[in-house]
């Protein structure tokens, strides 16, 4: 899969899942639920400044010193098809998201004024914003080279390795040196 699409869909998702999280916290505040509106939003800031500092912390370094090393795709790799990304996917944001539920109802239980909502909104709009930022870079990286770059996933796993170390480079249809940036049959329709 490339790895741009890949991180561009993790950052999306985390990002919106952060709306979210922020607008069951606002509804609650609106129905007249206990909120401690100073603490939650003193939670977010704790958590989403050092989560997106460490998380964008030498990823320029990373993706150069990953595409410096890359090499043809594995003649035993199987390219992933768009019905089984998607469920891939489905699966991830079905974990994800159950989690993020029972920890909205243990807060609910412990009456934490919305703290936990801000720990959460924190850590995923961070890490959101970060895999976002970092698609670009790869676009770029793709651009530069004028290739397609990907990452290997296995077959039971949600999602690749977060700080891919290991990526495959193929060379993009089209002429030679055309810099045409046409889809490769391989690609995702995302």
């Amino acid at each position: 899969m490339r790895v741009a699409d890949e991180a561009r869909w993790r950052g999306q998702s985390a990002v919106a899942t952060a709306i979210v999280v922020g607008l069951y916290w606002g509804a609650a505040w609106l129905v007249g639920e206990t909120i401690e509106a100073t603490r939650t939003i003193l939670a977010f800031a704790v958590v989403a400044g050092p989560t997106f500092a460490f998380a964008t912390h030498g990823s320029v370094r990373r993706i150069r010193e990953a595409v410096s090393r890359s090499k043809p795709p594995p003649r035993a790799s199987v390219h992933e098809t768009p019905a089984s990304s998607r469920e891939r996917r489905l699966r991830l944001a079905g974990i994800v998201l159950t989690g993020i539920i029972a920890l909205l109802l243990f807060e609910r239980f412990t009456d934490s004024g919305g703290v936990l909502a801000g720990l959460i909104a924190g850590l995923l709009l961070a890490l959101g914003v970060a895999d976002w930022r970092e698609a670009g870079f790869w676009d770029a990286a793709e651009r530069e080279r004028e290739t397609r770059i990907y990452v290997l996933v296995r077959a039971d796993a949600l999602t690749p390795k977060l700080g891919i170390r290991e990526v495959y480079e193929a060379p993009r249809p089209g002429r030679e040196g055309e810099g045409a940036y046409e889809p490769s049959p391989f690609d995702l329709e995302i």
